[in-house]
């Protein structure tokens, strides 16, 4: 099978973000990471489709979304800079890690499906009280990020568990969704 790739949403992303520092302000871009991977992996694993579908890649310490993590970094020379970002939330910088909060003006949620926020939501709950030693060594067991190469995008076809029922269902429905641009 060829890797899958998928048309990374944009607004979605930023209703996301905005989401996610509004149910958990505070968080590193650590965490905000790992909750996007968790949350992308299950809805597929339970619907069929991603979230944002942002580029997975296999970092060292677990799965990254690219685009999500340079937008928090504003990181301008790997992406465009989205407009309403800086309203959607805010990262606040100073000593230690940066810290992911809400904007003034965030993006509605209602772009998000119900099942958009409620993956959301148990990975944000999943991740809570963890360490980064913890959430990495749980990623590092998932097919996704071992089949990838170290800094390398991981395979969208991967998220889908090897024992989910609906596994052939959904890989042809993503395949489908991929050969047209999107997921």
């Amino acid at each position: 099978m060829v890797k899958l790739k998928s048309a990374f949403n944009e607004a979605k992303a930023l209703a996301a973000l905005a989401y996610v520092a509004r149910e958990r302000p505070g968080l590193t871009p650590f965490y905000v990471s790992k909750i996007f991977y968790l949350a992308e992996k299950w809805h597929i694993n339970r619907y069929g489709r991603p979230i944002v579908a942002d580029t997975y890649v296999a970092m060292t310490q677990g799965p990254v979304p690219s685009t999500i993590k340079y937008f928090i970094d504003k990181n301008w020379d790997r992406v465009w800079e989205p407009e309403g970002l800086d309203d959607a939330i805010t990262v606040v910088r100073g000593n230690g890690l940066p810290k992911i909060m809400p904007g003034p003006a965030p993006p509605s949620a209602d772009i998000l499906s119900e099942s958009d926020k409620e993956c959301l939501r148990e990975a944000i709950a999943f991740c809570e009280g963890k360490t980064t030693d913890e959430l990495s060594d749980v990623t590092h067991l998932h097919k996704a990020w071992l089949n990838a190469n170290t800094d390398q995008p991981m395979d969208y076809a991967d998220f889908v568990d090897d024992n989910n029922p609906n596994r052939a269902e959904i890989l042809e429905i993503m395949e489908e969704s991929a050969a047209h641009g999107v997921l």
